[in-house]
């Protein structure tokens, strides 16, 4: 994956997302503000879809998304492993184990509302970051941190979340609850 850049939001852009509880995003976190992930803009959390519906269509597509959710029921998500994407800014991150469900949430959004989502380069791959990297080495050293100090975490994800980048980051617009 080298030299393909990941997309960065722009103002007004949606995206659908799942958020750790506090507890887990406070551990997160502490990981985070060693590396200066995001500089406590954005808060943790795994991408479903980015972008995703603008917000002037949201309350429409809302009636599509429980739709599809329906028969997906809350499930626990476990993070324990580390990944990395080398681009022209590396990436630490944490593998959610279940992601299965996560990429079947992935995979309905992008079947309903494929005409709202510029196509990628880049496959989709559920995760959560942890810190970028300007260098390979950069990256390697803090991995090898996170290995030794690292304690798995777990959470339930019962919610879908969509939310809106503006200046400050990324808000919370509304969710959808997992039955």
């Amino acid at each position: 994956m080298r030299d393909q850049r990941m997309k960065s939001p722009k103002k007004g852009e949606s995206g659908l997302v799942v958020v750790p509880p506090p507890d887990v995003r406070n551990e997160i976190n502490m990981w985070r503000h060693v590396f200066k992930a995001y500089d406590n803009q954005t808060t943790p959390h795994i991408t479903i879809i980015f972008p995703f519906v603008p917000e002037t269509l949201w309350n429409e597509s809302r009636r599509k998304v429980t739709k599809a959710l329906e028969n997906i029921h809350p499930f626990t998500v476990k993070l324990r492993e580390l990944g990395h994407f080398i681009h022209e800014e590396s990436v630490l991150w944490l593998k959610p184990e279940n992601g299965n469900n996560l990429m079947r949430i992935h995979s309905k959004m992008q079947e309903i509302f494929g005409r709202h989502i510029r196509p990628s380069t880049l496959s989709f791959v559920p995760h959560l970051t942890l810190g970028f990297f300007a260098s390979v080495e950069e990256l390697l050293k803090a991995r090898t941190t996170v290995q030794k100090e690292f304690k798995p975490l777990q959470f339930t994800v019962d919610r879908v979340i969509y939310a809106i980048f503006d200046d400050e980051g990324w808000h919370i617009r509304d969710h959808i609850q997992l039955q």
